[in-house]
């Protein structure tokens, strides 16, 4: 496998159209920071407490690894457009199972193909949960009452027309809505928690456990994990060859997102910390409007993370590319199907960390290293030359080390904290009744939570 050098950024792609209507670096970033923040911001004041100050530690670990294992992921599509000139014209509906396919062969495809639909679809019902409980409580401050699973129906009707969108070069005003959501979320987040500082009692922290340690993990891994989405991203970019650039960019906002609202709930909140940060909060305009912003992010970036899920199962039914019947009513059908599943599981913080730790990893650290090597190696390999001689030829030493530490970290997560969450997440002590059982399981209310053992 060689370089073809009739492909080169910025003159491509060729279709002029494709040129002048892709996103910059910058609305990339605004898109990648979207998707990200939001959710797994929410848990994170819970993660700090499972882990501790270690877990301030974590974020910056999971935050530098994570976003080095974005980097070579873009790296690995740049390569592929220099390798096949195809890949520069027409791009790909499913970026993310080219790169698997060429780095991990037809294993690498399936995986991919199993983890990423998992994750992307588990996301999907942790955001339907999340809009739905905090329109609960919105409704219940004004005498308007609910129950959660009445609001995860209205809330996927509501998001049907905009799922239909077509690729995220079609719904960049969606991304910059979410991030400017998100952002003046967590300002509000910060002040109402240190107003609420000063006329709560002062909670201790949790122990910590090689299993909340784990369980905290999981969390992180899930405010992370955004890789799936990259590849999508990256594709409807001007020049897909600057990614890197969105990906240091966003990272850096995510920080910012990040920190304060952690170090904050946890420092506050202590062990009474919930696992939403906002049932945490005091009832009053400020928790209210917080959960109006990230109801708005969460139903702008709905339609952001479920984008491969929808382009792929296209591309699998052959739908056309433009707007048409067949995508509203394939794209309606998963929406459907993800209100189903959130009914059937109303369980917001076992999900994520599950999803987190079992999916993000292997998206977003395994599987970039192992096809940014196979790629680079392939692409560069001298004949007779053994792989490993390959690796130390083409990659610096600091490289080689980080791509290490990163498929160690990926495992860990995939292994260790994978367990800690699916054992919380089977626990008959934590799991309440499907929705489609009794209505009104998910509330929160102590009263109403029936659960699944008491029968």
């Amino acid at each position: 496998m060689s370089f073809d050098n009739s492909c080169q950024d910025p003159i491509l792609p060729s279709n002029k159209n494709a040129l002048h209507g892709g996103l910059t670096v910058f609305t990339a970033a605004i898109f990648i920071t979207g998707e990200m923040a939001g959710t797994g911001l929410l848990a994170l004041p819970k993660a700090m407490d499972q882990a501790g100050w270690y877990g301030l530690i974590s974020t910056f670990v999971l935050c530098a690894l994570s976003g080095y294992c974005g980097i070579k992921l873009g790296e690995c599509w740049t390569m592929l457009r220099q390798i096949n000139p195809v890949y520069c014209d027409e791009g790909s509906r499913s970026p993310f199972q080219v790169i698997a396919t060429e780095g991990a062969g037809r294993i690498g495809k399936y995986v991919l193909i199993f983890v990423i639909y998992f994750q992307l679809l588990g996301a999907g019902v942790v955001f339907l949960l999340l809009a739905a409980q905090n329109l609960k409580s919105l409704f219940d401050a004004i005498g308007a009452h609910l129950p959660v699973c009445v609001w995860i129906i209205i809330v996927a009707a509501a998001l049907l027309g905009p799922c239909w969108l077509g690729t995220p070069k079609d719904s960049w005003p969606i991304a910059i809505g979410a991030m400017v959501c998100t952002a003046i979320a967590c300002i509000v987040i910060a002040i109402s928690a240190l107003i609420h500082y000063g006329k709560k009692e002062k909670s201790e922290p949790s122990p910590i456990t090689f299993k909340s340690f784990s369980f905290s993990m999981g969390t992180m891994f899930f405010a992370w994990g955004g890789s799936a989405m990259f590849p999508t991203i990256q594709v409807d970019m001007r020049e897909p060859h600057r990614f890197h650039l969105a990906v240091i960019i966003s990272y850096s906002i995510l920080l910012v997102f990040y920190l304060p609202v952690s170090i904050i709930g946890y420092v506050v909140y202590g062990a009474d910390v919930k696992d939403n940060i906002l049932t945490s909060l005091p009832e009053n305009f400020l928790r209210y409007s917080v959960e109006i912003l990230i109801t708005g992010h969460l139903a702008m970036a709905f339609t952001i993370v479920l984008n491969p899920i929808f382009q792929g199962f296209e591309e699998l039914t052959r739908v056309p590319k433009h707007f048409c019947w067949q995508r509203a009513v394939l794209r309606s059908g998963i929406v459907l199907f993800l209100a189903f599943m959130a009914e059937t599981i109303p369980h917001f913080g076992a999900i994520l960390s599950f999803i987190g730790s079992s999916t993000v990893s292997i998206l977003g650290f395994i599987l970039p290293v192992i096809c940014y090597v196979m790629i680079k190696v392939q692409s560069t390999q001298l004949v007779h030359e053994r792989f490993f001689d390959t690796v130390l030829r083409v990659l610096p030493k600091w490289d080689i080390a980080l791509l290490i530490l990163s498929l160690l970290v990926g495992l860990f997560g995939a292994l260790a904290s994978s367990y800690s969450s699916f054992s919380d997440l089977v626990n008959p002590h934590s799991y309440v009744k499907p929705c489609w059982l009794d209505p009104s399981s998910a509330d929160p209310t102590p009263e109403n939570k029936t659960l699944l053992w008491n029968n």
